[in-house]
């Protein structure tokens, strides 16, 4: 149990769609009996894919990989429907046609109007607030002020099309809401959409053949897997 104390770097884990992400940082800094675990990005409870958690003095390093290391997303939506929240989890504010959307008209939005530093309103109930806000209130609540982040898109593309559904391979840096570009983009489409599935594929150097999947979170393989700062965090 002592060497837990000593522990020092960064591991990347796959987050299971279906748990908060603030449970699983409680779960695994339990498990190596320490008293913090910095991560470098929550994830939303229906969302999975890439997080890179870290211990010891580590909180430069994971400020780092948040702040300016590329992320990619693999994004499923629904055209024609929109929701208080950008997501399935929210109740639904409008229907809309979308027999005027097609794969074309979509690519040529996302080159043309989303790639670069862009700026989006935030969702309604971003992950970060789901302990200080009654969700029920939110989906009730029809005078929510929408504040605005500027984000970065460095590529996004198209992968399938089958109205009402697609999917989008999207690469970013720093913070990104990919519901409310989902959300924007049904809207210059001329109708509606909304996020029904999200996986981290990557992020930064980190992807699924580094990551530790949930029944790997013990002492033993976190100690095995830890990187340290510096030489791994280039991308």
């Amino acid at each position: 149990m002592a060497i837990t104390r000593y522990l020092h770097g960064v591991f990347p884990i796959y987050k299971p769609a279906g748990y908060r992400s603030s449970t699983i940082l409680d779960r695994i800094r339990s498990r190596l009996a320490v008293d913090k675990v910095t991560h470098s990005g929550a994830l939303c409870k229906y969302a999975e894919g890439i997080m890179i958690l870290g211990v010891g003095h580590s909180e430069s390093v994971i400020r780092d990989i948040e702040q300016n290391k590329k992320r990619m997303y693999l994004i499923r939506g629904l055209l024609g429907l929109s929701t208080t929240t950008f997501d399935a989890t929210g109740d639904y504010t409008q229907h809309a046609t979308y027999n005027n959307v097609t794969e074309s008209r979509m690519r040529e939005a996302l080159k043309e109007l989303f790639l670069g530093t862009i700026s989006l309103p935030t969702p309604p109930v971003p992950a970060f607030r789901f302990l200080h806000r009654d969700r029920a209130a939110v989906k009730t609540d029809t005078h929510i002020e929408y504040s605005i982040l500027k984000t970065e898109i460095i590529d996004a593309e198209v992968i399938d099309f089958d109205p009402p559904s697609f999917q989008l391979h999207v690469y970013t840096r720093g913070r990104f809401y990919p519901q409310s570009l989902v959300h924007e983009m049904g809207l210059i489409l001329e109708s509606t959409a909304h996020l029904t599935h999200l996986c981290r594929v990557q992020q930064g150097v980190f992807g699924f053949r580094q990551a530790l999947h949930y029944n790997q979170w013990d002492r033993e393989n976190i100690y095995n897997n830890l990187y340290l700062p510096k030489s791994h965090f280039e991308v």
